[in-house]
């Protein structure tokens, strides 16, 4: 089970971590990418025109995140950037500060190809909005991946998920390190703080799982067993995405 991370982490991290020159442009947009036919805005323009006015935006001070809602999880977003956000689940935003308002990013992704050579158009859309979003801090976010790693680590024992599903065994037997596998490390800003890398990589990890998971009731005997599972794996879900919230979070 390969782990990555949203495109909209991602993004959010190269914003945030770039500077004045424009010479990030081309790796941030090879790492955004990925495997990807090449990302076009609304208007055509290529990925780069994109991250250029996202990085000017920035300058204006504020703060620049990446953010992962889903329909029990809504965020600070109204109107049709809010259904647009929620509908691809997630979005960036980079917040100019007061008077100045936010540009919110949100890619309209087209999955194509099969299991075996998967493929995707990426289309991204810009609005102009006022963002009501307060993201998690980062110590905060690590101490809630901390306490939802336990929840995770007793309900997969209980669903004997490493038996039914062997592609996930590994994965659950890394879910406490912070080693960084190669194909997150191709998508992450050079030099990015080792706290990000570290609570990025456990949340991603944390969160293929724990989606995987959702998928089945594995071990579960009775229907109130299953669905205590999966609310207790939709709570660990949460929290791994707010975790990645945190960790692509620049406050500038």
């Amino acid at each position: 089970m390969s782990v990555s991370l949203p495109r909209s982490v991602v993004t959010a991290l190269w914003v945030g971590c770039a500077d004045d020159a424009e010479s990030w442009l081309p790796f941030a947009v090879e790492a955004i990418t990925g495997t990807d036919e090449p990302h076009r805005t609304e208007d055509e323009a290529p990925l780069a025109s994109l991250l250029d006015k996202l990085s000017l935006h920035r300058r204006a001070g504020g703060t620049t995140f990446s953010a992962l809602p889903v329909p029990h999880e809504p965020v600070g977003l109204t109107g049709p950037v809010g259904v647009a956000a929620m509908d691809a689940g997630e979005c960036v935003v980079v917040d100019g500060g007061p008077g100045v308002g936010a540009l919110v990013a949100v890619p309209d992704v087209v999955a194509f190809g099969s299991a075996l050579e998967p493929g995707a158009m990426v289309r991204w859309q810009l609005h102009s909005a006022q963002a009501s979003i307060v993201p998690v801090s980062l110590g905060e976010a690590r101490r809630m991946l901390a306490e939802a790693l336990v929840i995770a680590v007793d309900a997969l024992e209980a669903m004997d998920v490493a038996r039914w599903r062997a592609d996930a065994a590994e994965e659950i037997a890394q879910l406490a390190s912070s080693r960084v596998p190669p194909e997150v490390a191709d998508q992450l800003p050079p030099g990015l703080d080792p706290r990000r890398s570290d609570l990025l990589v456990r949340a991603a990890r944390l969160e293929a799982i724990a989606e995987l998971a959702m998928a089945d009731d594995g071990a579960a005997v009775t229907l109130f067993a299953a669905d205590q599972r999966q609310a207790a794996l939709r709570h660990v879900a949460g929290a791994a995405r707010h975790a990645m919230s945190a960790a692509s979070t620049f406050i500038h």
